[in-house]
């Protein structure tokens, strides 16, 4: 593995800028309320002239402001992955709440509710058969920077503690880790799980181009010992030594892509240790 250079990164950063005097243009759509937290569904204009919808969860316990952990979800599922009930995503976002951390989740361009953009077709098919993979660069790209266009909406919320917001993604929400976390000085702590290593140097979505830009942060590395199609468990050490921050871990599962429960509960540690 080899980052390309400090003038080609400067470049391949403004694939992540965006205007920001382009209004937000946030609505809340629907309001929740639970016997823990407050789910609101949020909707915002996004970088292309489209609206990108989202949940916002507030904890009722504690005081605000909270801090918020930002939840990115992989190929081929949506801002629902979070709070689907029974799964490892969902007891993480429970855990979270209950530690007086609000959430935050996004559809990716191409998923979910945003389906429509792609005629209804999983990003899954253009991806992984019809082998298109600009396409699949693209949409990273700019669902990366809607993110960070989220934490703009953030920054006018009196609930939110802007000094203490986290990332946690799963796959290709981990290839927006590193991106965001490389790019964005507004996130404190990152978690990135089974994120794919793309081989192509060039590529505005190579994770370990973004890893040696990744300072000043406590930055989380899970992985599976058997996820090869991904990263071999040496790949995935190579690209753990290529991030610069001081404050790292790497955690190695002896599973494949899907992780055992206890990612849940180590990213829940990392953000009780790094934002509280």
């Amino acid at each position: 593995m080899k980052p390309v250079g400090s003038e080609a990164f400067e470049v391949m950063r403004q694939f992540f800028n965006y205007d920001k005097t382009i209004p937000l243009n946030v609505r809340i759509v629907e309001k929740l309320d639970y016997s823990d937290f407050v789910r609101e569904k949020i909707v915002f204009s996004g970088t292309r002239n489209n609206r990108v919808p989202g949940y916002l969860a507030i904890p009722v316990n504690g005081r605000a402001p909270y801090p918020c952990v930002l939840q990115l979800h992989g190929i081929g599922s949506s801002k629902e992955r979070w709070w689907k009930e029974g799964t490892t995503s969902e007891k993480l976002t429970m855990q979270l709440i209950t530690q007086g951390f609000a959430v935050l989740s996004l559809d990716a361009e191409y998923h979910g509710e945003r389906l429509t953009n792609n005629d209804f077709e999983s990003p899954e098919v253009f991806i992984f058969e019809k082998d298109w993979l600009m396409c699949a660069r693209d949409m990273i790209v700019q669902s990366a920077a809607e993110y960070r266009r989220a934490i703009d909406y953030l920054e006018i919320r009196e609930d939110i503690d802007n000094s203490r917001l986290g990332m946690i993604g799963f796959s290709m929400g981990g290839l927006m880790t590193f991106s965001i976390s490389a790019v964005e000085p507004r996130i404190k702590a990152s978690v990135a799980c089974v994120t794919p290593i793309i081989k192509d140097q060039y590529s505005a979505i190579n994770v370990y181009n973004f890893a040696p830009h990744i300072k000043n942060r406590p930055f989380l590395m899970q992985v599976g010992k058997t996820d090869e199609f991904n990263y071999t468990t040496e790949e995935a050490r190579q690209l753990f030594d290529l991030i610069s921050s001081q404050t790292k871990e790497i955690i190695i599962y002896e599973s494949g892509h899907i992780l055992p429960d206890e990612w849940t509960f180590k990213t829940t540690e990392w953000m009780e240790k790094y934002l509280k």
